[in-house]
């Protein structure tokens, strides 16, 4: 298996961070080597205020590994595990330590329990029973130091058997098939995933509208949302009723009602009704025009100017 250079990461175009949402990687703990880990480009892209690293173009966020323990270097508040899985590159696995109790005694291989929670911050690690040469299994938070790849462990186990090994190395093959894994050819988002997640998204913010009872009791935010389906279509076509109805009274009575007010007469009387009854007058004929035949003048009898 060969992971992807640099300029193939380069050529893959990019998802709009706004739709990392809708990636098969960005919450899976993908099985990955040291060598595919070291291979991930950052391509400065942050999702969520983190910097996000990326396998051709898919976004690698949580990482599944499994390796030999080749070092372990304690610091002031963390642990460095050097991690070797025989892909021909290590890799650091950085775990901070947490803090002892102030009745605990000042002893370096004494723990406090692990959180239930694990998180970046309380990892969840067996800190006694890790020691070197030890095959274990880390969840980590892809990160870096210095610009150099590093896992931020999450979790961290000893392997039991190798049958868990052997599970974790088909995992990897799996994902990057070229046919069948998803990290085997570029993320594309279809027009009809964007659409569904526009969807997705528009549904959600009315709803942490009406949470934060917008309006009088979420009805402003609830008629905010109906506008743009079937009611305001319903409206629409109420008001076109109403209009037409007003335009067939119109037609039904042209004259307006006589005011019996006469003491302020109306400035601008209505039109008087045409007259039909049948001692109405003919119009007059149209008046016949008549040409008078002129006889020109010889315009040789004048000069130039009509003298």
């Amino acid at each position: 298996m060969t992971s992807p250079s640099s300029s193939t990461s380069a050529l893959a175009p990019l998802v709009p961070p706004y739709l990392y949402d809708l990636s098969p990687t960005i919450h899976k703990w993908c099985a990955l080597r040291c060598a595919d880990i070291v291979a991930l480009t950052t391509r400065g892209v942050y999702f969520e205020d983190k910097l996000i690293h990326h396998y051709l173009n898919h976004p690698i966020r949580y990482i599944k590994l499994i390796g030999l323990i080749v070092s372990i270097d304690t610091f002031a508040r963390r642990r460095v595990y050097t991690i070797d899985d025989s892909s021909g590159v290590c890799i650091e696995c950085v775990a901070l330590l947490p803090l002892s109790s102030p009745e605990a005694p000042s002893n370096s291989h004494s723990h406090p329990p692990p959180s239930n929670t694990p998180s970046i911050t309380t990892p969840q690690i067996p800190w006694n029973d890790i020691t070197e040469c030890k095959v274990v299994r880390i969840l980590g938070i892809m990160g870096s130091y210095m610009h150099v790849p590093q896992l931020q462990i999450v979790k961290m186990g000893i392997v039991g058997s190798t049958d868990v090994e052997r599970k974790w190395w088909d995992e990897c093959r799996e994902l990057k098939d070229p046919e069948r894994g998803i990290l085997g050819r570029e993320w594309v988002v279809g027009s009809e995933e964007v659409e569904r997640w526009k969807r997705r998204e528009r549904r959600r913010k009315a709803r942490e509208e009406e949470k934060r009872g917008g309006g009088r009791d979420g009805r402003a935010v609830k008629k905010k949302v109906g506008s743009g389906s079937g009611s305001g279509r319903r409206e629409d076509t109420e008001r076109a009723e109403e209009k037409r109805e007003l335009a067939r009274k119109k037609m039904a009575n042209p004259q307006p009602h006589p005011s019996t007010n006469t003491s302020h007469p109306n400035p601008n009387p209505s039109r008087p009704p045409h007259e039909t009854s049948p001692n109405k007058p003919l119009p007059r004929p149209p008046i016949k025009k008549r040409f008078i035949p002129t006889i020109l003048p010889d315009l040789s009898n004048y000069d130039t100017f009509g003298y």
